[in-house]
C-alpha cells in the first residue's frame, strides 16, 4: 500500500501548505490528518518572548507615563510578535534584549526590536506594540527563547528582576484537513498547514513525520518491548502496629512509676517495655526490692497498654 501512496504539494508558500495524500485505505485518512496535526500543533519548536522588565514597573497593571497602552496591554501584545533567527547557522537558545527607543516616533512597531537584537529577526515587524507621547523615550528589556506548544506564565522560574508572560512557542498557525471518499475502498486526505512564516509548511511536515517514526519505531521492534518486571510487595502497617511498636520502644522511666520500682528495673538492666515484657511475673519477683506492691502497680498499667507478660514481640521488629 505504502509505495503506491502519492503526496502532491498543491502550494508552499512562506505560511501556507497545501497537500494531498492519496489513495490511503479506509479510515486511514483521519487517523493520519488528526496525528500529523496534533504532532504539528505541540512539538514543533518556535521562538518566543518569555519575560520582560521596564525600569519602575513590578506588576502587569500598572501604567507607564506617556504610553498609551497599560502594561496588561503590552503584555498581550508583546505574546503576539513571532521571531525566526536572523542566520540558520546560529545555535541560539535565549537572547536578552535591551530595547532604548528615544527618537520622536509615535508608535513602537514590532520590526523596530529587529536593530536591538543579534539573533532575532522579526516576522510580523508591522505590528504595533504599543503608541506614545513623542516626547517620551521607550525602554523595555526582553527575553526571547526556544520551546514548543504554548507555556502560561506561571510554570515558569523566576528570573532577576523581569516578570513572566504567558508564551506561544509553536510556530503553526492552524492545521485542518478533509478526508474523502474515491473508489475501491480508498480515500484522499487534503491537508492545509499555516504558519506564521518562521518555518515553511513543507519543512513543519517533515518535521513533525520524523517525531511520529522516532515513537512508533519503538513499537516496531521486540527489542524495545519489555516485560513488566514484578513489584516487591511491600508490607502495610496499620496503626495498631505502629502504635505498639513504639510503645515496646519507649523508656519506662518516662512513666509514672515508683522511684524504687524504676530503681529495679535499671538495676536488673530492663529499661524499656518491650524489654520488659520478657519476663514472667515470677522472675520480676526475685528481684530485690521488687514486691507484691510493685507487681500490683505494673499489672494495671500493662492492662492499661494492652501488655502482657511474655507476648509475641517479634513481629514489631523490637
Amino acid at each position: 500500500m505504502y509505495n503506491k501512496v502519492k503526496i502532491l504539494v498543491l502550494k508552499d508558500s512562506y505560511n501556507l501548505g497545501k497537500f494531498k495524500i492519496f489513495p490511503l485505505n479506509n479510515g486511514y485518512g483521519i487517523t493520519i490528518g488528526n496525528t500529523i496535526r496534533r504532532v504539528l500543533l505541540s512539538s514543533i519548536y518556535g521562538f518566543s518572548v518569555s519575560y520582560f522588565k521596564i525600569n519602575g514597573i513590578i506588576h502587569e497593571f500598572s501604567y507607564i507615563k506617556g504610553i498609551i497602552e497599560d502594561v496588561s496591554e503590552i503584555i498581550l501584545n508583546l505574546k503576539q510578535i513571532r521571531f525566526k533567527l536572523k542566520n540558520k547557522k546560529f545555535d541560539i537558545d535565549k537572547e536578552i534584549i535591551d530595547i532604548n527607543i528615544n527618537n520622536k516616533k509615535n508608535k513602537i512597531y514590532a520590526g523596530d526590536i529587529d536593530n536591538f537584537s543579534n539573533y532575532f529577526e522579526v516576522i510580523n515587524k508591522k505590528f504595533v506594540i504599543c503608541n506614545k507621547d513623542e516626547s517620551v523615550d521607550f525602554n523595555i528589556n526582553l527575553i526571547v527563547d526556544r520551546g514548543k506548544g504554548y507555556v502560561p506564565s506561571e510554570k515558569k522560574k523566576k528570573y532577576n528582576s523581569f516578570i513572566a508572560i504567558d508564551s506561544i512557542y509553536t510556530p503553526i498557525k492552524n492545521v485542518y484537513f478533509k478526508v474523502k471518499n474515491i473508489n475501491n475502498n480508498k480515500e484522499i486526505l487534503k491537508l492545509n498547514i499555516i504558519t506564521d512564516g518562521s518555518i515553511y509548511p513543507t519543512n513543519a511536515l517533515v518535521k513533525s513525520s520524523k517525531k511520529l517514526i522516532n515513537i512508533l519505531n519503538i513499537f516496531s521492534k521486540k527489542k524495545y518491548l519489555y516485560k513488566l518486571k514484578k513489584e516487591k510487595k511491600i508490607k502495610k502497617y496499620d496503626e495498631k502496629y505502629l502504635k505498639m511498636r513504639k510503645l515496646l520502644n519507649s523508656n519506662l522511666d518516662i512513666e509514672n512509676f515508683s522511684v524504687r520500682t524504676i530503681n529495679c528495673f535499671k538495676k536488673s538492666k530492663i529499661y524499656t517495655w518491650g524489654e520488659l515484657v520478657n519476663f514472667k511475673k515470677s522472675d520480676l519477683l526475685k528481684i530485690k526490692n521488687f514486691g507484691k506492691k510493685s507487681l500490683k502497680e505494673l499489672i494495671n498499667k500493662m492492662k492499661k497498654k494492652k501488655l502482657n507478660f511474655k507476648m509475641d514481640i517479634k513481629k514489631y521488629k523490637i
